[in-house]
């Protein structure tokens, strides 16, 4: 099918099943990119994050890595297709990282643990389907927790 498709992770826990789901959508010859955006104003408790700044970068992109390894060695620990998944850490405004990320994909994915309450949208996937010029999926998860939030 030759889509490009971006799917959103943060550090919540209800990210595995997010990239799970896009991958389940994917078909091999889909190019499929795992985005995750951090920003030194969400990782909060820093005394100077800007000391931190390549720690950070490097953690970030370690865990992303960590989570779409596990996921491909499940699917294919269940003898599922195996879709390839390149990683894109960014540093930056995760809203406008998300949407400058859709100008040339085919969908966006990102998951919605109902933060403001059940069946609404939290202010980054409000803001994302604004934005997007791609169309977007929101997958449900039941994570309370996000941090760095890109869902």
């Amino acid at each position: 099918m030759n889509r490009k498709i971006i799917v959103a992770l943060d550090s919540s826990s209800g990210a595995r099943s997010v990239l799970e789901w896009t991958l389940d959508q994917a078909d091999s010859t889909d190019e499929v990119i795992a985005l995750s955006v951090w920003n030194v104003t969400l990782l909060g408790g820093l005394e100077n994050p800007f000391a931190n700044l390549h720690d950070a970068q490097v953690e970030a992109a370690a865990r992303v890595n960590r989570l779409v390894e596990a996921v491909s060695r499940s699917r294919w620990d269940n003898h599922r297709t195996a879709i390839p998944v390149r990683v894109d850490v960014r540093h930056g405004d995760p809203v406008a990282e998300l949407v400058d990320a859709s100008n040339d994909a085919d969908l966006i994915v990102l998951g919605n643990a109902h933060h403001s309450g059940l069946g609404e949208l939290g202010s980054v996937a409000r803001a994302v389907i604004r934005g997007a010029q791609c169309a977007v999926a929101m997958v449900p998860t039941d994570d309370e927790e996000t941090v760095g939030a890109t869902s």
